[in-house]
């Protein structure tokens, strides 16, 4: 038993790929790219317990199977792995945190400003 809460599925939320037997790495690549190119680039990826299962036998197939034997803290392809309590779900949600302020007229802000509301985090 975990003292760390497991996190559930949203309950509007469907899965935004669907695996059988395999983790299919070309898949999960191609949702990542596609949700990046149109502005929003993930920062985690929700897996249920079939999922979880999958990535873990083929990271351990890669690695070795006692270097996956929990996905906590793990990364996967720059997305934080988050294990649902949930049979199959696999969706990527968030966004990664950017690495500049920047304020509308391109200016880099001065540490007086950094107290004001109207700088943005952007890319």
């Amino acid at each position: 038993m975990s003292i760390y809460p497991t996190p559930t599925p949203p309950r509007h939320g469907a899965s935004e790929l669907h695996m059988n037997r395999f983790w299919n790495t070309d898949a999960v690549r191609e949702l990542i790219a596609d949700k990046t190119s149109a502005g929003r680039k993930p920062a985690f990826l929700f897996l249920g317990k079939c999922e979880a299962d999958l990535l873990r036998e083929d990271l351990g197939a890669a690695f070795g199977p006692e270097s996956v034997r929990s996905l906590r803290n793990l990364y996967y392809m720059g997305l934080e792995v988050i294990e649902l309590e949930t049979p199959s779900f696999l969706r990527t949600a968030g966004m990664k945190r950017v690495l500049g302020f920047r304020e509308d007229k391109g200016r880099t802000p001065a540490w007086k400003d950094l107290d004001s509301g109207f700088w943005s985090l952007t890319l």
